[in-house]
């Protein structure tokens, strides 16, 4: 027997004549006909008695039909998996960030994400931009957001951006009212310093205070930017972060503004090389691309435009 017999019988179990399954199967009636009578060759008895013009299937159909339907069902079921899969609906995807965004709007990316993708299984795991670009180097993760630059060597650079960093402070603060906020505004100011562990940031902030010979009173500091703002957020002093952690910093009430000399912030979604990104992984980045424009405003670059003085 084949898929067109089969198909046929389907069709005429389904709708209780001949005439009827042609019209579902889009081919002629006498052509329904001829792939009955060639499965009931093909098993050995009669599917359909015909009374008064009508076709009453035989109790050996019945059975037969019990077993087509377990068959069509598994194929609807592909066929619903396939139009997930088509429409992003379904799948995995492994994430991993670096902290500045994994603890920032990562969350609400993911959010919002997920909303129309119950079936999608996502993994978000947070990590140092060297270590994100090892894991994803060696495949364990589908998509990585890092801090550039990284060793690129088993990375491909999907989607890299420049932003500039913010400067924040609590809105008790004196400076609060401000527009904009100069290097010279830190001279003598309690600053919440990022820690080496972020070096290019830290060279950069570094540079545009000793450029003005600007000496902040910088007795705190600390590897991460999420825990910059909260010790800001304890009124520990001012600090320059990048503008994800900074969004969140103003949604408990703190205030962050412009800071000039600008201090760029460099960031890129990478991905396995020689591997295609999935459809899941472009769905991702758009996601966040719709939310990061509410945020700061982001210029897409090419890899080799990073400026690393």
């Amino acid at each position: 027997m084949n898929v067109k017999q089969i198909a046929a019988f389907r069709a005429v179990m389904i709708s209780g004549s001949t005439v009827g399954a042609a019209k579902m199967l889009y081919i002629s009636q006498p052509a329904v006909t001829r792939l009955i009578k060639d499965l009931e060759d093909r098993c050995g008895f009669a599917l359909f008695e015909r009374r008064s013009s009508r076709l009453f299937p035989t109790p050996e159909a019945e059975s037969l039909y019990q077993e087509v339907k377990r068959h069509f069902m598994g194929m609807d079921q592909l066929a619903q998996s396939v139009e997930q899969i088509r429409t992003l609906r379904t799948g995995r995807l492994r994430i991993a960030a670096m902290p500045a965004l994994a603890y920032s709007v990562l969350p609400r990316v993911v959010s919002n994400f997920m909303q129309t993708r119950e079936d999608v299984s996502l993994t978000l795991t947070p990590g140092s931009s060297v270590n994100v670009a090892k894991m994803v180097g060696s495949q364990q993760f589908d998509l990585g957001i890092v801090m550039l630059p990284v060793d690129a060597r088993e990375l491909t650079f999907h989607r890299c951006y420049r932003t500039h960093c913010r400067f924040i402070c609590n809105a008790d603060h004196p400076y609060a009212d401000r527009q904009e906020i100069i290097a010279e505004d830190l001279h003598e100011q309690d600053f919440v310093t990022i820690g080496e562990q972020n070096p290019l940031t830290r060279y950069r902030i570094d540079a545009a205070l000793q450029a003005k010979h600007i000496h902040p009173r910088q007795s705190i500091e600390t590897p991460m930017f999420i825990t910059v703002q909260a010790l800001v957020k304890e009124g520990l002093g001012v600090s320059i972060i990048d503008p994800f952690t900074a969004s969140i910093f103003t949604e408990s009430g703190g205030k962050s503004l412009n800071f000039r000399p600008d201090i760029p912030f460099y960031f890129a979604f990478i991905t396995p090389v020689n591997k295609q990104i999935s459809a899941l992984a472009e769905e991702f980045i758009h996601c966040f691309e719709q939310l990061a424009e509410g945020i700061t405003d982001m210029e897409i670059i090419s890899h080799e435009d990073i400026d690393l003085k």
